[in-house]
């Protein structure tokens, strides 16, 4: 089982997948908030106790998360905290080091996608199977979670 992320300034979303590129199941997914009036630091507390539950309920093999694009207008530091929590909990429960890709990246490691890094999403659509994903709060978490399936 692969998973995939993809965090906002307010929390983050998970996709796991199982099987290859070309035959997926959506095993699990999820948008989670951080809690509300909390500090900063209990707030990524909070992210990794979250996280900590999920790798340990699912036998993950590999991990993925879709990281902000050098060219973004906005930079949002509370992602990159978020991003950096995720890594580090991935790392210390599983032992796995886990990838950060842009939309670039993530269409060089998604077999038979040809079409232009923009139109990434098409991958989604294109799978009955994944097309429950192609909204605003899945989509990311989903294609870097395909990105780390294993070709046919």
């Amino acid at each position: 089982m692969v998973i995939g992320f993809r965090s906002f300034p307010d929390g983050f979303a998970y996709v796991i997948l199982n099987g290859t590129q070309s035959s997926t199941e959506v095993v699990a997914k999820d948008r989670l908030s951080l809690p509300q009036n909390n500090s900063w630091p209990a707030c990524l507390s909070w992210v990794r106790k979250q996280l900590s539950e999920i790798l340990r309920n699912h036998n993950i093999t590999s991990a993925c998360i879709k990281t902000v694009e050098p060219m973004a207008k906005k930079k949002s530091v509370e992602r990159f905290h978020i991003d950096a929590v995720i890594l580090e909990n991935i790392h210390s429960i599983k032992g796995i080091d886990c990838n950060t890709r842009i939309k670039s990246q993530l269409k060089r490691d998604i077999k038979d996608f040809t079409d232009p890094a923009r139109y990434i999403e098409r991958v989604l659509v294109e799978d009955s199977s994944l097309s429950e994903l192609n909204n605003a709060q899945y989509q990311e978490a989903a294609l870097a979670a395909v990105s780390e399936l294993p070709e046919d």
